[in-house]
């Protein structure tokens, strides 16, 4: 039988031991590595950088461009350092770095959000007494539910009813898509912001993916996007990177086609397709592809 020591300490120093006996410790140090990045690494090169994941003894981070990607390989061997001094311990060998076009779902929530800082509300529903209606109400609702949890589910729903109607005094509104309670100064819960986002930037797509060659101004001139839209000015800068990007890593691993190599230009240059001639787009594309990756439409046995 395993001996307990009835020994109080604090939560700080036994949670680590529970931890590293259920062999979690690990996995929970590699999360916090994630969530302090930007203490790890400086603010500067969390700006531009995050970790994505880990495999074995590495650690792949992602990049928001092909130039700090560039920096960062410089700083490779010190971010090894960094991140297991943090971790105190020798477990990460190698980065590999990834480029990607966007921050994760945190850094876009700040962004919808405009980095307002929002203020806890807290709620005293100790005092607040339920009308007859709404207990009434409650009570048929879990009448119907089985003895053991039927007075536990009602309490719950007592609680929520008390909690509503203290928010609602305090002047805190709900989400009008979805119902969830609002922060300070938003219109819209952040699931809700960051859908809306995600159907402004399909829009986007659906549209640049048919003209790529339209400019910001262009779209605001025919109606596509409002006049002076914050919002659509990024995601638009947003869905033509992340196409460039699309396009660039196919030509520069060879499985593209002409159409792909077309539409790379087209985004680059911002030109109608009548302005570009094969000659140009030859030229373009090869500046991103690998010499020993050449597409089967373009080998001298095809002509």
């Amino acid at each position: 039988m395993e001996e307990r020591h009835h020994k109080m300490e604090k939560a700080s120093l036994s949670i680590p031991k529970i931890l590293e006996k259920n062999k979690l410790l690990l996995p929970y140090q590699l999360y916090q590595v994630k969530l302090d990045w930007k203490k790890i690494a400086g603010p500067q090169i969390a700006k531009y950088s995050y970790i994505q994941n880990f495999k074995k003894n590495d650690v792949i981070i992602a990049v928001l461009n092909s130039v700090w990607m560039s920096h960062l390989f410089m700083y490779k061997k010190k971010l090894i350092e960094d991140i297991n001094a943090y971790l105190q311990r020798d477990f990460i060998h190698d980065i590999r770095f990834v480029r990607r076009g966007n921050l994760p779902v945190k850094a876009v929530y700040d962004t919808v959000r405009g980095n307002n800082d929002t203020e806890e509300v807290t709620v005293n529903i100790k005092n607040i007494v339920l009308p007859e209606s709404s207990v009434h109400m409650i009570r048929k609702e879990t009448s119907v539910l089985p003895d053991g949890i039927r007075d536990k589910m009602a309490q719950l729903r007592f609680m929520q009813e008390k909690r509503r109607i203290a928010y609602e005094e305090k002047g805190i509104k709900r989400c009008p898509h979805c119902g969830r309670w609002l922060h300070k100064d938003e219109k819209l819960c952040l699931i809700c912001q960051l859908a809306e986002r995600q159907k402004m930037k399909m829009r986007l797509y659906s549209i640049l993916i048919q003209m790529p060659w339209l400019t910001l101004e262009d779209m605001e001139t025919y109606g596509y996007i409002p006049e002076k839209s914050n919002v659509y000015t990024l995601l638009y800068n947003e869905v033509r990177r992340d196409c460039i990007y699309k396009y660039i890593e196919r030509v520069h691993h060879g499985y593209d086609t002409p159409e792909d190599d077309l539409f790379l230009a087209l985004f680059i240059t911002r030109k109608n397709p009548s302005e570009l001639t094969a000659d140009f787009i030859y030229n373009l594309t090869e500046k991103y592809r690998r010499k020993e990756d050449v597409p089967s439409y373009r080998r001298k046995s095809n002509g």
